[in-house]
């Protein structure tokens, strides 16, 4: 069956959202004076609908895929820094690893869409639905079908995860401009606002990046429903962080969204 976008229930809860503040008022501190940390206390509550509320078993997964549009230079470097940057996850070199490690986080890294065939390994989920995207100037990123067997995969990888608690990592080269066009055609803020430096461009080349990233937005001027902007702008790995992410909301899970790639896969 086709995968199909879930509904989400509200998280608002006044009531409980009362007894987690009358809670925080009563700790040994004038009110409110732990600022943005008790905002933080309320939603995790809200979330997991608790008054006592415990993160369990939290995972942290990498998502991996390689972007067509890389070949036109929108990254500083070259696309078998993916894989690479895979296999140094799976050694257990990356910062990531390494912070997963010391705070007893699981560590999964999924194959989204790589351009290089991995061997089977702990740790390491094969959900590959192509070598890579499209180059999105020529065409869609990805077939609106390719689109949801990732968001699927997302799906049906955090349906097995242990804990109640999902981080979002990502590894692409290149996709800082699938999550800028994202950026820039489901807000309507300008391409040029949502485009920087990604990995290390210097100022020439991120106009060029600019300039390609519009070329892009014109050819698919009419993607403008999230799945359908999605499909055209790509990646493999962003579609799957955004199934992740829904079936974790589904399941009441909290996600902690850190960085672009990722934010955008959010906005998804």
């Amino acid at each position: 069956m086709p995968f199909q976008v879930p509904s989400i229930d509200d998280i608002t809860q006044p009531a409980l959202a009362e007894r987690l503040q009358r809670q925080l008022d009563n700790k040994t501190k004038p009110l409110g004076s732990l600022g943005r940390i008790e905002v933080l206390a309320q939603r995790l509550g809200l979330i997991l609908g608790s008054e006592m509320p415990e993160l369990r078993a939290p995972q942290l997964v990498v998502f991996a895929a390689d972007h067509g549009l890389a070949a036109r230079g929108v990254s500083a470097y070259p696309s078998d820094v993916t894989w690479q940057m895979v296999e140094n996850f799976l050694a257990g070199g990356a910062a990531v690893s390494v912070l997963a490690r010391q705070h007893g986080i699981g560590l999964t890294v999924v194959d989204c869409g790589v351009r290089h065939d991995f061997a089977p390994r702990a740790g390491l989920v094969i959900s590959k639905v192509a070598p890579g995207t499209a180059d999105a100037l020529e065409g869609p990123a990805m077939s609106p079908s390719q689109c949801r067997v990732a968001m699927d995969s997302g799906s049906v990888l955090v349906k097995g995860l242990p804990g109640n608690a999902l981080l979002l990592g990502e590894m692409g080269i290149g996709n800082t401009s699938a999550a800028s066009m994202l950026l820039a055609r489901l807000s309507g803020i300008d391409v040029a606002d949502c485009t920087g430096a990604g990995t290390g461009l210097d100022a020439g080349a991120v106009q060029r990046k600019i300039g390609i990233l519009r070329e892009v937005l014109a050819r698919h001027v009419d993607a403008r429903e999230p799945l359908d902007a999605l499909a055209a702008f790509g990646g493999f790995e962003i579609a799957t962080m955004v199934g992740a992410v829904l079936q974790a909301a589904v399941e009441r899970r909290v996600v902690v969204v850190d960085g672009f790639i990722a934010s955008a896969a959010v906005l998804v």
